[in-house]
């Protein structure tokens, strides 16, 4: 019965569907330019010549960019790459961490020293702040694998975090009487870790995993509106003038595009990409907290 009362999961589930919905199938819908084909000028009904950025109409519902770009377009263009980067980072993230952590399960060793000391050099500063710091390093500001560094990066901040809550957990799983049963058959460590560890951690990996990628999600995000970009080349933009362009079309880098208009009184478009990583942190946030109810749930009947 509890578990039929789950509303955090079923308004979470019924959220990604939504946005499922526009990764896959958004582009197809008939009022969304696809090609994102810049409009330069534009004839009004009464002979007058417009030019980008055009405000607010049935043709752009939610305006355009400099270019005449249809911004409704770019953000449902954007969806699909903006949660690939994210699952990305939450994964990579995990993929470091839960290892490290099963290595660090006994609480003494090099694996141990190296978890602690992860987790509490990036517990010393704000993720934003490590981020910022780490994404501004000369060598991935000009970096040809920035995107690969970037990803990498993202996920290591906090990597230490989730192997010191991995290992805490394997330590608690020890204790347990069946693993009693392991150790006395002689099972090796690597069966040992693929026959009752990772069976009992892995609904705790699951809901931190979820959890994470709102996380991520908000991370990015903040990253966005400081122009700190996930991929940027370093372009020419004017007469002997350069800098940093981001050609994707990620929320991230739609929302350092428009991060001018924020300091000039103007939320009329930077409104919708706030909303839309809003959207998805919720998204996250409700789909862990009903599987965290809902794995209590069954760890209580048991």
């Amino acid at each position: 019965m509890k578990n039929s009362r789950n509303w955090f999961l079923r308004i979470g589930l019924a959220l990604l569907l939504l946005l499922l919905f526009f990764m896959f199938l958004g582009p197809e819908l008939p009022f969304v330019d696809k090609t994102l084909t810049p409009v330069p000028s534009r004839w009004t009904a009464d002979k007058k010549l417009v030019l980008p950025k055009y405000k607010p109409s049935p043709e752009n519902p939610l305006g355009s960019n400099k270019n005449g770009v249809d911004n409704l377009s770019m953000l449902v263009m954007g969806t699909k790459e903006t949660v690939y980067l994210i699952v990305t980072i939450a994964f990579l993230r995990y993929l470091i961490g839960v290892p490290l952590g099963l290595l660090a399960r006994k609480g003494k060793g090099f694996f141990s020293f190296l978890v602690a000391v992860l987790n509490q050099t990036f517990s010393f500063l704000p993720t934003l702040i490590s981020a910022v710091l780490i994404l501004s390093a000369p060598f991935l500001l000009f970096s040809d694998h920035r995107l690969f560094w970037v990803l990498f990066l993202l996920a290591f901040i906090e990597a230490g975090r989730v192997a010191d809550l991995v290992a805490v957990r394997t330590r608690d799983l020890t204790r347990e009487p069946y693993m009693e049963a392991g150790r006395v058959l002689g099972l090796s460590s690597w069966r040992m870790i693929k026959n009752y560890y990772l069976p009992g951690l892995l609904p705790e990996i699951i809901v931190g995993f979820t959890l994470d990628v709102g996380k991520v999600m908000l991370l990015i995000g903040q990253l966005g509106v400081l122009s700190i970009f996930i991929t940027q080349d370093w372009m020419e933009t004017g007469y002997y003038f350069k800098e940093f362009v981001d050609k994707s079309i990620n929320w991230v880098g739609i929302l350092a595009a428009n991060r001018a208009d924020i300091f000039m009184g103007k939320f009329s478009f930077i409104f919708y990409p706030a909303l839309a990583i809003m959207y998805v942190v919720l998204t996250f946030n409700l789909i862990g907290e009903g599987l965290r109810v809902r794995y209590l749930s069954k760890r209580r009947a048991v």
